[in-house]
Order: C-alpha cells, then sequence, then structure tokens
C-alpha cells in the first residue's frame, strides 16, 4: 500500500467538515439511484451558527434535474476530490430543476 492511497483511505473514515465543499461550490457530483447515475450540481455552502458540532455545522444545497426527483435518502456523492455518502432532502422544485439539502450539525 502506499502513501497515497493510505491518506485517501484515512480522509474518507474522518467526519465531513465544512471545508471539504467550501472550495467545491459549483462542482458536479454524481450520486447513483435505481441504476442511474445523477449529476447534482453543488450549489451553495451555509455555515450554521452556534453548533454545538465539532468543527462547525453546516449545510449544502445541491440542484438537481426536473426529470428525476431523488427521495430522501443517503446517497453516495462522487466529486473530482472525494466521495461521502450524504443525507439529503428535497427541497424546492422550479423550472430547471430539483433542489436538495443536506444537514450537518
Amino acid at each position: 500500500m502506499n502513501d497515497t492511497s493510505f491518506g485517501k483511505r484515512l480522509k474518507a473514515m474522518r467526519m465531513v467538515s465544512v471545508t471539504d465543499f467550501d472550495q467545491a461550490v459549483g462542482q458536479t457530483f454524481v450520486v447513483e439511484t435505481n441504476g442511474k447515475m445523477v449529476a447534482l450540481e453543488l450549489s451553495a455552502v451555509k455555515h450554521i451558527a452556534n453548533s454545538s458540532r465539532d468543527g462547525g455545522g453546516f449545510s449544502l444545497l445541491f440542484k438537481g434535474p426536473r426529470e428525476m426527483l431523488l427521495p430522501q435518502a443517503t446517497y453516495r456523492f462522487v466529486g473530482s476530490e472525494f466521495a461521502h455518502d450524504i443525507f439529503i432532502v428535497p427541497v424546492s422544485q422550479d423550472a430547471t430543476g430539483y433542489s436538495y439539502e443536506a444537514v450537518f450539525n
């Protein structure tokens, strides 16, 4: 095993933090559901004041296509830098698609 693969595994094991996502706004993440790949764009990262969570609380807003509504569930989000299992909830819909929120608090 080389140091690079160990570093990636160690990063995957630790708790996600807001710094994992601050620089990823605008990045597309791919999730798989029912055998289909769905692209979701990270549209916003919001810091949550007064959170008791280590490293602080935050929420993520994702924008997805209008052709497919993802039900509230945990999905594997795969981006260019990392992959995380994230619980999302659909929060709104407009002409361009659905918006989803993940809260870490």
